[in-house]
């Protein structure tokens, strides 16, 4: 779930435009848009050099709301793609709604994209500043399985991905979520009620994100809502976020196909997080054959904003080792 909240109202991309900008390199803080197979623009942004890992949003998210010392720390070894999901910047498919399943054909979309481009291979030794990405000859790169890293309902999309498509994933690093379905615990329903509800202002917002994904100790010693989440940018669009909610809501999960998953899974959970309470990732951990359980002590659902160093950390070495 998102907690940063910005007034500035996102600019609806160009269809055609964003189509002539599949197989074109990103600089390092710009962005494009690649198109999906139904032709909704996503868009994206790349950072660094290595291996590939393409990072996959929560609820209510857009990717300028990573923690970018989370995504600069991976970006040091690793070439990191983050997109957004269909509908955040405005544009939809009426007739393809996002769903979990969706956003699953939609994240393979984004990765046969990058790997028919180039753009997965990119010199290692280039570095993070370079003000061009180098695309390597395709016979000296391994652009294909990617590692995969799925936040919240992010996660969600991940295990879909990897059930649907596992040739094509290297590793799984599942971060706050949960398998779905009848088998997954449950947040309390004043959290699920809290989730739905829409506020007016940025400060409504912030404090019901803090709410949420914040523990009472870390607002207690940071009590001004406004330093909460520090990352922020465009603003998803209202309908799209409703369309997520609505997709985790009614997702039947991927329990019964968590034994077939055998790409190396790191799991991480916080003891208090609220929204998708602990137990969840040691469901999932215990029936993926190959997955280390972290779990965070202290933390919360939005652990990614309060220690995104340390989360870079852990999966940057699971994902080195």
């Amino acid at each position: 779930m998102s907690g940063c909240i910005d007034d500035k109202r996102a600019q609806e991309p160009n269809l055609e435009e964003s189509s002539e900008k599949i197989n074109i390199s990103t600089e390092e803080k710009g962005s494009s848009y690649i198109t999906t197979r139904d032709g909704i623009p996503l868009r994206y942004v790349i950072y660094g050099h290595g291996s590939p890992v393409v990072f996959v949003l929560g609820y209510g998210m857009t990717i300028d709301e990573w923690p970018h010392q989370m995504i600069s720390n991976l970006a040091r070894n690793h070439t990191v793609i983050v997109y957004n999901h269909r509908g955040i910047s405005g544009v939809n498919n009426p007739e393809v709604p996002f769903t979990i399943p969706q956003g699953a054909m939609d994240l393979h979309d984004v990765i046969t994209q990058f790997a028919a481009s180039g753009e997965l291979c990119r010199d290692s030794n280039d570095g993070l500043n370079s003000d061009k990405s180098v695309v390597l000859e395709m016979g000296n790169c391994s652009d294909l399985p990617v590692d995969i890293v799925g936040y919240s309902m992010g996660g969600m999309v991940a295990l879909e991905y990897a059930k649907t498509y596992p040739d094509s994933v290297k590793h799984l690093v599942l971060i706050s979520t949960d398998c779905g379905g009848t088998e997954k615990v449950p947040a309390k329903d004043w959290v699920i009620e809290e989730m739905s509800r829409t506020y007016n202002t940025p400060k409504e917002n912030l404090e019901r994100a803090g709410r949420i994904l914040l523990t009472e100790e870390f607002r207690t010693n940071n009590p001004d809502p406004f330093t909460w989440f520090v990352d922020y940018g465009e603003v998803a669009d209202p309908g799209a976020v409703q369309e997520q909610y609505e997709s985790f809501i009614s997702w039947k999960g991927v329990y019964a196909d968590l034994p077939t998953i055998r790409n190396r899974t790191l799991v991480i959970t916080g003891d208090q997080d609220i929204v998708i309470p602990p137990e969840n990732g040691v469901i999932i951990a215990d029936a993926i054959p190959n997955a280390t359980l972290i779990i965070r002590q202290g933390q919360g659902h939005g652990m990614i904003f309060v220690e995104p160093v340390e989360i870079a950390g852990i999966i940057g070495e699971f994902l080195n080792n």
